[in-house]
């Protein structure tokens, strides 16, 4: 198996050890393998594209995995969020401190374009839309010192195509663009809005009883799934606590639920008939049948000693049964998580001892097939 082209992006810190940022592509054959991490925050970002003739041929053959190290333009500042759009032809890369945001061709390695965009301390996460018409902007921090809650943050949404500024959002948890690039949809307190693009307009809004981090639309559009707290008049109600009123408190404390709504009345359709730890993210398959559900017990909850246990929890989207059937890692904030468009595996970051890695599963039997140290 020959190796065509791989580029990786790094920049370090004696400031910040902890900084890691880069991004691979992998061609392999006809067949494309992208994979991209980044660390920010002391989190990580993953997006696994996978190609079967990649983890077969790498574990069969003993892949030496060399690389290509490629410098946008001479600089001290470090390079903070990337993402590779899905067309594969184009990598938006963010800077620290307010230095530009590029645009990146990874085959002609040259800069396709230079934007005065995301101008924030720390930089930003990036995320192209489905149709790779918009780039969503997540303002990053350092540090953060509350573990237990989602940060609410700035967002920007920028045009790909214009590097034209479309809209700022102050303080929300989370902005989601939706899969026909009609809306952008946020949760901040327990207000849910639909703003349109590229207008930038409110369109409607619903509001959801203690919602708290996480929101995601269906790629069909006809549901939203919100993450909230418990309803604790329900769970009292559940013949499991009658004997156990310890477990009851612990759980209206530190458990959430998901329920979703549709998007044209947004009447309740269904609850998640589970509970949940602090939820982080929601995201729907490709296909809309599946929920994946990103959540991490409160500090208090937490067993292990050295990194937080996470857990990415699956939910049948058709019916809001929960599935038993799940993935964990270790880390020391939200580790992201990726199903291959083929549906064979799933990638999320974790951490052993001390380093990072990228842990791949055979998705039906959730067994680890490979593992890439970072």
């Amino acid at each position: 198996m020959k190796i065509q082209a791989k580029i990786i992006f790094t920049a370090t810190s004696a400031c910040h050890p902890d900084f890691l940022r880069f991004s691979t592509i992998l061609q392999v054959r006809s067949a494309v393998f992208y994979y991209k991490a980044m660390k920010a925050k002391f989190e990580f970002f993953l997006l696994v594209l996978m190609s079967a003739a990649f983890i077969d041929q790498a574990r069969s053959q003993n892949l030496n995995m060399e690389f290509e190290r490629v410098v946008l333009e001479e600089s001290s500042y470090l390079l903070s969020g990337v993402d590779l759009s899905n067309d594969g032809k184009t990598l938006a890369v963010s800077s620290t401190q307010g230095h530009p945001f590029y645009l990146f061709d990874p085959y002609e390695k040259k800069i396709i374009k230079k934007l005065d965009v995301g101008n924030w301390y720390a930089g930003s996460e990036v995320q192209f839309s489905a149709k790779d018409n918009y780039i969503l902007l997540r303002q990053l921090f350092y540090t953060d010192w509350n573990l237990n809650k989602d940060k609410e943050v700035e967002f920007e949404i920028i045009d790909s195509n214009t590097g034209k500024l479309i809209r700022h959002f102050d303080d929300y948890h989370q902005v989601v663009i939706t899969a026909d690039e009609q809306y952008a949809v946020t949760i901040s307190g327990e207000q849910i809005v639909f703003w349109a693009l590229p207008s930038g307009k409110k369109v409607k809004s619903f509001s959801v009883q203690d919602a708290t981090n996480a929101v995601a639309v269906s790629p069909d559009g006809r549901y939203i799934a919100v993450s909230h707290k418990t309803d604790a008049k329900q769970l009292k109600k559940n013949p499991r606590y009658k004997k156990n009123k310890k477990s009851l408190k612990t759980d209206i404390k530190y458990k959430e639920q998901i329920s979703v709504f549709d998007t044209d009345q947004f009447k309740l359709r269904y609850t998640i008939d589970d509970l949940y730890d602090v939820v982080y993210k929601i995201d729907y398959s490709r296909e809309g049948n599946i929920l994946y559900i990103q959540h991490i017990p409160h500090h208090k909850a937490q067993s292990a000693t050295s990194f937080r246990e996470a857990y990415v929890s699956l939910a049948d989207a058709e019916s809001g049964k929960a599935m038993r059937k799940g993935f964990m890692a270790r880390s020391l904030a939200e580790p992201l998580f990726k199903k291959s468009p083929d549906g064979r595996y799933f990638g999320v970051v974790s951490y052993t001892n001390r380093f990072p890695e990228v842990q791949i599963y055979d998705y039906e039997s959730v067994r680890m097939l490979d593992r890439f140290e970072l």
